[in-house]
């Protein structure tokens, strides 16, 4: 019983249900475009990556030839990180777990982007 009281007090309600990452899907109209987020390449053409809440992230296509295009990944409050307000009344779920440690109070506003480089 004690251990699962303190797995409860150590874990947020957004990174319970909702985790602390999430899959980003990319793609061009054209399949020699490459991908980038933060400059790490992600893929050719089209792209599936796994980001973390916590940090920022810009999106960049590139083609050779062409003027890359750079989008950033915009978040908004994810509203399942309220439910910690019932189990601590937010202090540690909320402002520690979710929002300091893990980023979990943010979620993407979009996960499915198509990109296309200007020709």
């Amino acid at each position: 019983m004690i251990s699962f009281i303190v797995a409860v007090l150590l874990s947020g309600c957004a990174s319970m249900f909702n985790g602390t990452s999430q899959e980003l899907h990319v793609r061009s109209n054209d399949d020699n475009v490459k991908f980038y987020v933060n400059e790490a390449y992600i893929g050719k053409g089209s792209a599936v990556t796994t980001l973390k809440k916590k940090n920022e992230y810009m999106i960049t296509a590139k083609k050779e030839g062409c003027d890359l295009v750079t989008r950033p990944i915009t978040k908004s409050f994810d509203g399942t990180t309220l439910l910690g307000l019932f189990i601590d009344l937010g202090i540690f779920s909320i402002l520690l777990i979710d929002g300091a440690a893990t980023g979990a109070w943010q979620s993407f506003d979009q996960t499915n982007y198509i990109i296309d480089p200007i020709c």
